[in-house]
């Protein structure tokens, strides 16, 4: 009678046993079938190798060419592009994350609002091979469809990785005014009005450059060696201005001249137009090219001192 008590605890534990297996077994399968469904990662490529990226967008491109770790516009004069933009494309498109599968081998893209004409990149690495994603219609606030052609897929796609590209090709260009290191400057000469003055370099004990002047303080040379160093472009006014063009913007007698002397032995000119305070603007040219930009106010009436003194000592020479 004793051994029969036994029976039916080891019964109960088998049969819980049982179903404990199952249950798991069963999970575990639908946990890998949802797996399975998941957007394959199409390409992962290091920034690094990216080499270039075109940009269409109904008839217009973009193209954008490394050189020597630099990025330019090959069909925009070769101008420098801005490396902050360049880094957010390949961010986003050089190892994409996508939402979901929409459609394999789709048989119509137009019912996503896929075509030519719409706004399409591509990457190409030091193989040359093409990565390309075309956008299509949004979904919804979120959610974009993008076509695929190397896995000849639409999927989902945050809107985000399309939403700052423009074709518009200022918004491309480096936005630094002028590219220059402080330590490597010898010299910075400028004129104001008839007045010129000269600041040289001085090392401090923390390795930062300074610069001092025989006719300005050094709180004032400080602050436009800042302007000089740290001036964004704001607007692109015209890329090839004519002369009359020039006249307009006060070129033909400019408030500032300005020369950058480098160890290396190359210089940078900047020029001074007119300036639009109402607007805290400058019109500048730099190495007396004809493109005209908008940067950021300077009160360059600061160096009326200097001016004056100038004018002090001339008549003190005429008396």
């Amino acid at each position: 009678m004793k051994r029969k008590g036994w029976v039916i605890p080891i019964l109960v534990f088998i049969i819980s046993f049982s179903g404990l297996f199952f249950y798991q077994k069963t999970q575990n399968t639908v946990s890998l079938a949802t797996t399975t469904e998941l957007p394959p990662i199409l390409w992962s490529k290091s920034p690094s190798n990216i080499n270039k990226i075109l940009y269409s967008y109904g008839n217009k491109n973009i193209e954008a060419v490394r050189k020597n770790n630099s990025w330019f516009l090959s069909n925009f004069n070769n101008k420098q592009a801005d490396d902050l933009y360049i880094y957010t494309i390949l961010e986003h498109f050089s190892a994409p994350v996508f939402d979901k599968v929409i459609e394999i081998s789709p048989k119509d893209l137009t019912i996503y609002g896929i075509d030519e004409s719409c706004p399409t990149v591509t990457l190409y690495d030091s193989d040359n091979t093409e990565y390309v994603l075309t956008k299509g219609k949004s979904i919804d606030d979120y959610l974009d469809y993008v076509y695929a052609p190397l896995s000849d897929t639409v999927y989902s796609i945050s809107s985000d990785v399309f939403k700052d590209l423009t074709i518009t090709e200022t918004d491309w260009l480096n936005k630094k005014l002028l590219n220059f290191d402080l330590k490597n400057v010898s010299k910075i000469c400028f004129s104001y009005k008839s007045a010129q003055a000269t600041l040289t370099p001085v090392a401090s004990s923390n390795k930062e450059v300074t610069f001092t002047s025989d006719n300005i303080n050094d709180s004032l040379a400080a602050e436009f060696v800042h302007f000089l160093d740290s001036s964004k472009i704001e607007q692109f006014i015209t890329d090839n201005a004519n002369t009359h063009t020039l006249n307009v913007y006060g070129f033909s007698s400019p408030t500032l001249k300005c020369t950058i002397y480098l160890n290396d032995g190359n210089n940078i000119t900047l020029t001074i137009g007119k300036i639009n305070q109402s607007e805290n603007l400058c019109y500048a040219t730099v190495n007396a090219s004809t493109s005209i930009v908008a940067i950021p106010y300077f009160d360059f009436s600061q160096f009326s001192s200097m001016y004056a003194a100038l004018h002090e000592t001339d008549n003190t020479q005429l008396g």
